[in-house]
This record gives structure tokens, C-alpha cells and sequence, in this order.
């Protein structure tokens, strides 16, 4: 069935109303949250399992005898079985769409995706379905960021200037994984020098440390597969201080923003009209270079560049020692990917 975002009471409070979830829509931020927070509140219930890792959408698209074993492999003891599955790769359905024709009744699937339009059939087959629902996370008001920030600013005991609040918000853009990764960079930074309070020195300081305009070359450079002068300008960029996660961060950013035109693009928008409505809008000097690198990805090659620095961020703080070479992975193999 179509859900909205308030739907999601209703799968946690009731998840024997339901045999799966999909999680869909721009905001990873939020879906990340609600797919993970999902699992924490059957943590604590013996009559439910987790058997087995997530499954990815290779195996869904690909490889459904692996999924169907995991589906009809249950113990005794448990009433009900939970399955995680990330098809954030694809809007395809695969094995899915003849399973949720036919579930089993002891399995509880949950599914996260990403930007995903009306005509996925992926969205199509769990928005049709009675016991299935698909619920949307969409995009930030700056209301939302407001309040976002004061949750955080308040679990971990800080402060804010109003003027480093809008200038967070202004470089975050909306977009609460932005926020949540610039947030934990300003937590760091406050607990090394035994502060409490962000102030737009402190922020400038953290997440302005270099000239903007050289993290744009590099973003562009990336975007639009010039590999040499990517890697000189990510060099500098390390000498000025630059952080990897930052990296990651603005790289993620601009794949966003080419994802979110490409998307708008194939279904029937005029490429004017996407870039002009873009929040933030492109800076009218980066117009040429955002265009060209819209062509260059388009929306599906855009889907698996996320998937690449999504997976790079974590490697990133799973292994900080190894951070140069993640991200120096990352820039070649995207830097690479844009010219094919």
C-alpha cells in the first residue's frame, strides 16, 4: 500500500500487521535511521530472529534461490523473521515481485532504496500490495533542519550561535546526513579544545578550512573524469587540511545534486527547468560544468556513484588509518567511471 511518512508509527507499533516495509525517497539520513532504529525495536523480542547478513539487490535481481533460502530457513522457537535487504543499487524488484504475491507469513521483510520514481517496480509491487506498504523520506524544509540540529545540539550538551546556525544550514544544504556528518566534524573540534559553544569562528575554522572554490575544482574535476587534475587538487586540499570524511562529504553533495537533475531529466523534465530547481540553485558559473557532468553520469551511473561513496564513508570511519587510500580509490574509480 502507498504510505506517508507518518506510516511508520504504524510498522513499528504494529509490525504483525505488515510481511515488509520498503524505505524509499532522497533523505538517506532518515531512511538509514528508520531501517536501523526498525531492528533495534524487535532487538529485545526472543520470539523474532535475525538469521543470516542483508541481502544485497544483486542477489533479489540475480541470484532469488539465495533469497527464498533465507525466507523459508526459520527456527522452531521463533514466531516471526526479520529480513534486511538494501536495493539502494536499483528500482528494479527482481524475486520480489512474485513473493509478495505470495509471502510467508513468518517473515517480515525490510527494504531500503533511494531516489526511486512512480514507475519503479519495486515501488509498484509494495505500494499494490495489502500487507505490504512503502513509505517516503523525502527532503528537509529548513524547518526540519532546525529542529534536526537543536535534537543534536542537546544529546551531546552544546550550543549554538544563530549565525553559525544558518551558516551550518547554508553549507549543509537540507540535507540531514550532511548536517549529521558537519555536526559530528564540529563535536570534535569542541571537545579538543574543551569547548560547548559552535560560533561562526569555530565553524569556519571546522568546515571552511579551505578556499570553497578548490573543493568545487575538485568535486568538478571528479564529476567530469579529468583524473590527473583531480588527484593534484585533492593533494592540496589534504595539505590545507582537509579531512576525508569532508571529502566524501562534498563529493556526495555535488552526486546528490546530479542524481536529483539526471532523475528529473528522464522523467520528462526539461534539463532548464531541473537545474532551476535545485536548492541550493548552481551557481551560474558552474552552470556549463554541472551540465556537462549531468550528461556525463545520468541518473542510474549517479545511483551507483552514491553507493560507492556511501560505502567509502564507512570504511572511512571503520578504518581511519586507511582513510588516503579510500578515498584515493574513490577518486579513481569515479574519476574513471565518468569517462565510460
Amino acid at each position: 500500500m502507498k504510505g506517508k511518512f507518518s506510516d511508520i508509527d504504524k510498522v513499528f507499533n504494529n509490525p504483525d500487521d505488515f510481511f515488509g516495509v520498503l524505505f524509499y525517497g532522497p533523505n538517506e539520513y532518515k531512511i538509514d535511521s528508520a531501517y536501523n532504529n526498525l531492528f533495534n525495536s524487535f532487538e529485545n523480542n526472543s520470539k523474532i530472529t535475525f538469521e543470516g547478513p542483508e541481502l544485497t539487490a544483486d542477489i533479489i535481481l540475480n541470484q532469488p534461490e539465495i533469497f527464498y533460502n533465507d525466507i523459508n530457513t526459520i527456527s522452531f522457537e521463533s514466531e516471526k523473521k526479520i529480513i534486511k535487504i538494501d536495493m539502494t543499487e536499483t528500482d528494479k524488484s527482481g524475486c520480489l515481485s512474485d513473493y509478495i504475491i505470495n509471502p510467508t507469513e513468518k517473515t517480515f521483510i525490510v527494504v531500503k532504496s533511494g531516489r526511486i520514481g512512480p514507475s519503479s517496480t519495486l515501488r509498484k509491487v509494495f505500494e499494490k500490495a495489502d500487507n505490504f506498504i512503502a513509505i517516503p523520506f523525502y527532503e528537509n524544509s529548513e524547518r526540519d533542519s532546525h529542529e534536526f540540529i537543536k535534537k543534536s545540539l542537546l544529546d551531546n550538551d552544546c550550543s549554538i550561535t544563530k549565525e553559525a546556525e544558518s551558516k551550518l544550514i547554508s553549507i549543509s544544504g537540507n540535507d540531514s546526513k550532511m548536517l549529521n556528518l558537519n555536526l559530528d566534524l564540529l563535536y570534535l573540534y569542541l571537545l579538543k579544545e574543551d569547548k560547548k559553544e559552535i560560533n561562526i569562528e569555530n565553524l569556519e575554522k571546522v568546515l571552511l578550512s579551505t578556499e570553497p572554490a578548490e573543493a568545487q575544482n575538485f568535486c568538478n574535476f571528479v564529476a567530469l573524469g579529468l583524473t590527473e587534475d583531480a588527484f593534484s587538487c585533492l593533494n592540496q586540499l589534504r595539505l590545507n587540511g582537509q579531512q576525508p570524511i569532508q571529502l566524501i562529504n562534498n563529493l556526495s553533495r555535488l552526486y546528490q545534486r546530479i542524481h536529483l537533475v539526471a532523475l528529473a531529466i528522464e522523467n520528462g523534465e526539461k534539463t532548464t527547468e531541473a537545474m532551476k530547481n535545485l536548492k541550493p540553485p548552481v551557481f551560474f558559473k558552474e552552470k556549463s560544468k554541472f551540465l556537462k557532468q549531468t550528461q556525463l553520469w545520468g541518473a542510474t551511473k549517479t545511483e551507483r556513484a552514491l553507493v560507492i561513496l556511501n560505502e567509502a564513508e564507512r570504511e572511512v570511519k571503520k578504518s581511519p588509518d586507511l582513510s588516503k587510500a579510500i578515498v584515493n580509490n574513490v577518486v579513481l574509480r569515479l574519476s574513471v567511471a565518468a569517462q565510460k
